[in-house]
């Protein structure tokens, strides 16, 4: 993990267009959130105020933006065979990508996090938040962060049977999107998709996080790294379980 951050560190092109990157999408979604409240006349939207929803998304998008593609990597060593040799390093395969994913995501969520709450601070000339929800949203988007890698890590796995792994994370994309609450806090949801929404891993990895930081109440922040944990788990073990069934199918790949 530690490697990869350093590595990260020393493309600082990339972190610095990931920046411009960042200010590009938080301009254009204050932007757009300042007119849908204009339009509306209501000064809050289901509890939350103009300056608490652009604080929302530059919460979300911090994480959403700092997630590094491993899969791509998985799938490439599963294509070229490069697998049979990893096997015989004394490491687990599957958790060295983990921490290569965060290792790489670690040095791109502080550039981003500095980066939109510079470009909404400016904007709505407003700071949301106290050092105790920003403590908050630091170790639940951790967390987040372990989940994303986790997920990303069993998309790669996927390359043994499907060999192309870009439509599945293009779908789990799309569920961060929606009911993962990336753009729309799950408060402005319908009630029955709010109730699945609750149920799934994709909002603790982008809605419970930036929630915890612009509305803090400790038992949400309990509730959230309770069902991290559990998801923790349960993700882990289903990479566990998809590894020893992938290494059979080794041979025909190649390695």
């Amino acid at each position: 993990m530690l490697t990869a951050a350093r590595q990260q560190w020393v493309y600082r092109a990339e972190l610095g267009m990931r920046a411009v990157q960042t200010a590009l999408f938080m301009s254009i979604f204050v932007a757009l959130w300042s007119t849908a409240f204009g339009l509306s006349g209501q000064a809050e939207l289901e509890g939350f105020s103009l300056a608490e929803m652009v604080w929302y998304l530059a919460m979300t998008e911090t994480i959403a933006l700092s997630s590094a593609r491993v899969f791509i990597e998985i799938s490439e060593d599963v294509k070229a065979g490069n697998l049979a040799y990893t096997l015989a390093r004394p490491l687990s395969y599957t958790w060295y990508q983990v921490a290569n994913s965060l290792g790489n995501s670690a040095p791109r969520f502080v550039i981003n996090l500095l980066t939109a709450a510079a470009v909404v601070g400016l904007s709505s000339r407003q700071i949301v938040g106290s050092p105790t929800s920003l403590l908050a949203f630091l170790g639940l988007a951790t967390s987040a962060l372990l989940l994303d890698a986790l997920i990303a890590v069993l998309i790669g796995l996927l390359a043994f049977w499907i060999e192309e792994v870009l439509p599945a994370f293009w779908i789990y994309q799309k569920l961060l999107f929606t009911v993962g609450g990336l753009f729309l806090p799950l408060e402005l949801f319908p009630d029955w998709l709010r109730r699945i929404a609750q149920w799934l891993p994709f909002q603790f990895i982008t809605y419970a996080p930036a929630r915890a930081f612009v509305a803090f109440e400790p038992d949400f922040v309990l509730r959230t790294a309770g069902g991290q944990l559990a998801y923790i788990a349960v993700l882990g073990g289903l990479m566990a379980l998809v590894w020893s069934r992938a290494q059979r199918r080794l041979v025909v790949h190649g390695g």
